[in-house]
């Protein structure tokens, strides 16, 4: 295998890696009743935002957008929105996801970054 240059292009974006806990996956279970418990698995998302000068910046943005993520998150799991919990709080929403802040998002390949 070929060393990875150390050689790198800083993305102006932070990066907020949300993890589901047990109580997202005691409701993800409850309500697909007779199928395959799942647990916590390894897979998941990693949202960026626009590069924000703090830490705290970036809380005071997750507090103002946590629905969004909510709904993502909810919908990669369980897409079928009558099921979804109704009066999301960020308060569940902290209960639910341990959220993860990374202020340096480099990018080690030489292709450009594609949005699909």
């Amino acid at each position: 295998m070929e060393p990875i240059p150390y050689e790198y292009e800083a993305i102006n974006r932070n990066a907020i890696l949300i993890r589901p806990k047990k109580p997202f996956f005691d409701w993800l279970n409850a309500i697909r009743k007779g199928q395959r418990p799942l647990l916590q698995e390894e897979e998941n998302n990693i949202y960026l935002i626009r590069e924000m000068e703090s830490n705290e910046h970036i809380k005071k943005w997750i507090q103002k957008h946590f629905d969004n993520i909510f709904v993502n998150e909810l919908n990669d799991w369980y897409t079928d929105e009558s099921g979804w919990p109704e009066n999301r709080t960020y308060q569940m929403f902290i209960e639910w996801f341990d959220v993860e802040i990374h202020s340096m998002v480099l990018d080690l390949e030489k292709s450009p970054v594609r949005k699909d």
